[in-house]
């Protein structure tokens, strides 16, 4: 009984780490999504945090700002509202291209109406190395009823480039919401961790060779 308990410690110190948050990591950019419950029980607060821009592990680097950036909509939505608007962004019903908003598919938009040329190379300067964008916006639904929302960001860059590559992918969401779904984080495995596990699995294999052993004599 000893070693079995031994190895079940183990196991369960291993799903007891501290888990990474859930993010999506795009062209060496890292973007995170957060919910949160508001005041209104048909609206939550998203925040986005983007992280690594023009750093050296940005693949195309000379990222000068957002022409675009656009979410699935959730079961029942309405509305979304950037809190408080930035410069230039006005909201647009449905997804984007590389030229901007296109008012067509399940998605709602967010189109930077300042940068003149829809994408591509812009005249902006580019944003520091390593620098830092946050957008934050307020979604609501007729219910209020987030769970399972599991969205897709898209978000068209320009600067120096040409052409940036266009996201269109899953972003998790982390969250302290009630009624939201954030998705399932990822466990880091410590070394310290992989040695107890490791330990608890000797004592579970030679405790079942001790059996045998009894058994055969």
């Amino acid at each position: 009984m000893k070693w079995w308990m031994t190895g079940v410690a183990a196991a369960a110190l291993l799903v007891s780490l501290q888990p990474a948050n859930a993010v999506l990591v795009a062209d060496g950019i890292t973007y995170t999504l957060t919910e949160a419950d508001t005041a209104s029980a048909l609206t939550d607060r998203f925040t986005l945090t983007i992280t690594g821009i023009n750093a050296a592990a940005d693949t195309e680097k000379g990222r000068a700002g957002v022409n675009a950036i656009a979410f699935t909509t959730p079961t029942g939505f309405t509305t979304a509202t950037f809190i408080p608007p930035p410069t230039g962004f006005v909201f647009v019903s449905g997804g984007l291209n590389s030229g901007g908003c296109d008012a067509s598919g399940g998605f709602f938009c967010f189109d930077n109406t300042a940068i003149a040329n829809g994408g591509g190379v812009s005249a902006l300067p580019p944003l520091g190395v390593n620098s830092s964008l946050t957008f934050v916006f307020d979604v609501t639904t007729a219910t209020g009823n987030f769970a399972g929302y599991d969205p897709h960001l898209k978000i068209d860059w320009v600067g120096s480039n040409n052409n940036y590559d266009l996201v269109s992918l899953a972003v998790g969401i982390t969250g302290t919401c009630v009624d939201c779904t954030p998705t399932p984080q990822i466990t880091v495995v410590e070394p310290a961790s992989i040695l107890a596990l490791g330990s608890g699995l000797v004592g579970m294999l030679g405790g079942a060779g001790w059996i045998r052993r009894r058994r055969n004599t």
